[in-house]
């Protein structure tokens, strides 16, 4: 029988491998197991991050990470679990020249400002009451076993973070997937909403998704209101039914 639980120490060399063996995008896959298993680690620490496993009679066959924060996640992150990432980090890359030079040439930069922006030492980009009153929710990584596919995992992995995340008042999450990967006709089944595309650092086209858990997920602030728009109404049907709210001027 199939379970949605949270992430456990036990878990993560099979969740690891999972990972590497198939989410192929970004640089954290290249960097090995040891490094995507202190990662994953850092999102069941986080008071900000949600780790959960889909177990088929004990056996994990599927993991999903995510944040309820992005921001808080990730300087909270910084702080606790920088050191060993970044020692993991870079002894990957002595043994994976090609993957070290890629790394100094695409993002060496962007990582340095961001691990200042984290830790306080530059000023954060968002700024005044709009920014502060929202965080910003993502869905980071969901993967499954190639053997468990098309029996509803991924599907209640997702039912999973949606119960966990709005338990803590979080109503909708963003995601990333590529294009024209698994993940692009999976979540537009769910009825996702695409909200954006834009090239990766490696080149690849990115498509943003906004992922919509319940009524409250469908209203937006705006000039300091809440603006109602059309929920697409499939999604739903795959997550439940949404909690009945009266539709607010």
């Amino acid at each position: 029988m199939l379970s949605i639980e949270p992430l456990n120490q036990a878990d993560i060399p099979v969740t690891a491998s999972l990972h590497r063996d198939n989410l192929r995008l970004g640089l954290f896959p290249k960097l090995g197991r040891h490094f995507l298993g202190l990662y994953q680690q850092s999102f069941a620490s986080s008071p900000y991050g949600i780790a959960l496993v889909a177990r088929d009679e004990g056996t994990v066959v599927g993991a999903l990470f995510g944040t309820t924060s992005n921001a808080e996640h990730y300087r909270w992150v910084t702080r606790n679990f920088g050191s060993k990432l970044a020692l993991a980090g870079c002894s990957a890359m002595l043994t994976r020249p090609q993957v070290a030079l890629d790394f100094a040439c695409t993002r060496a930069g962007r990582y340095a400002k961001g691990i200042a922006r984290h830790v306080g030492l530059t000023p954060s980009g968002s700024s005044g009451p709009k920014a502060a009153s929202r965080p910003v929710s993502v869905l980071s990584h969901i993967v499954t076993d190639v053997n468990a596919r098309r029996r509803g995992v991924g599907r209640r992995l997702i039912q999973g973070f949606a119960s966990h995340a709005t338990l803590l008042g979080i109503h909708r999450a963003l995601l990333v997937t590529e294009e024209g990967g698994l993940g692009t006709p999976f979540f537009e089944r769910l009825g996702c909403r695409l909200v954006g595309q834009h090239k990766s650092q490696d080149g690849a086209t990115l498509r943003e998704y906004r992922l919509i858990f319940d009524e409250e997920g469908a209203y937006e602030d705006r000039d300091g209101g809440r603006v109602a728009y059309t929920v697409v109404r499939a999604y739903p049907k795959r997550l439940g039914p949404a909690s009945t709210r009266p539709q607010r001027p």
